[in-house]
């Protein structure tokens, strides 16, 4: 608890967690999580949960309150709301992953590094129901901020959001709730459960290099314009494609591996039953066509 905050002033301590994807690209909920969210009221999830499984386990710590994220198991997506409005000690929050419903208008908002314009679409979807407290994820990078009157929490992540990144830094918060409605939150580190971690952003700097301090780029460098031509290719927005690369990361999102090569790249995706016979042909010249010398 931060030792500016008088305990009998406390109305609620909230465990907040986002963007798990299991087990597509982590394999199980690290155990330091329970751990910190030992003795809170309330567990809320931020969305990109991944199985439902998920849930139930968090629900050892506490009650859960979720909502689906935009990179999502069927299950997920089904059972879950985009956004959730809880009223704590007469104070709104708004629990949501923060991308938005549209798929053209998210890849839109991705354009950009300046920071400004992606607290703005928060506060104005907090505002819009009233809450003075918004929590959400999507973005990876953990901060909590003050934006148009709307305290914005993001808990950061544990697992990556890309087939092509390891999240080298995963990380929850605690959200402490006064009786004035005035958010306390700490962030923490599970690599360090004990201590609260650093989660100060350099605004000005921009989203990327906020980004580059939880998540590292693993294949090879002469695999980047291949990544980049599968990201724009007809695939683009199938989830078999990124299934495939992402059974390919495993070892590399959990740090088992270090760099993803080319030829394991293609193996992977020779391997893959996703796809046609034809359409593993075109995959597979399509990386091999644009591999960097």
């Amino acid at each position: 608890m931060p030792p500016a905050l008088a305990p009998e002033r406390v109305i609620a301590c909230l465990g907040l967690i986002s963007d798990t994807h299991m087990p597509k690209r982590w394999p199980q909920l690290p155990p330091a999580v329970f751990d910190v969210f030992r003795g809170v009221d309330l567990v809320l999830h931020a969305g990109d949960v991944g199985r439902l499984w998920v849930l139930d386990e968090l629900s050892a710590a506490a009650p859960v309150v979720a909502v689906h994220g935009n990179d999502e198991t069927d299950e997920a997506q089904r059972e879950l709301p985009y956004q959730q409005l809880l009223t704590l000690g007469g104070h709104r929050l708004l629990l949501c992953h923060g991308h938005l419903p549209d798929r053209e208008a998210e890849m839109a908002s991705r354009i950009g590094d300046d920071w400004r314009p992606k607290l703005a679409q928060r506060a104005a979807q907090a505002r819009r129901a009233g809450a003075r407290l918004m929590v959400f994820g999507h973005l990876h990078v953990p901060f909590v901020t003050q934006h148009d009157g709307v305290w914005l929490v993001n808990p950061g992540a544990i697992a990556s959001g890309s087939a092509f990144t390891r999240q080298t830094r995963q990380t929850v918060a605690l959200l402490y709730l006064r009786d004035d409605g005035q958010p306390f939150v700490v962030h923490v580190d599970l690599a360090r459960p004990d201590w609260p971690c650093d989660a100060a952003v350099e605004w000005e700097a921009g989203f990327t290099a906020a980004l580059n301090r939880h998540e590292a780029f693993f294949p090879d460098p002469r695999l980047r314009p291949a990544v980049a031509a599968l990201r724009a290719s007809r695939f683009r927005f199938e989830r078999r494609l990124w299934a495939a690369l992402s059974r390919i990361g495993m070892p590399y999102f959990t740090g088992e591996k270090s760099v993803l090569g080319a030829e394991e790249m293609l193996a992977g995706i020779e391997a893959a039953d996703e796809f046609s016979v034809v359409e593993r042909a075109e995959l597979l010249a399509l990386v091999r066509d644009h591999l960097a010398e």
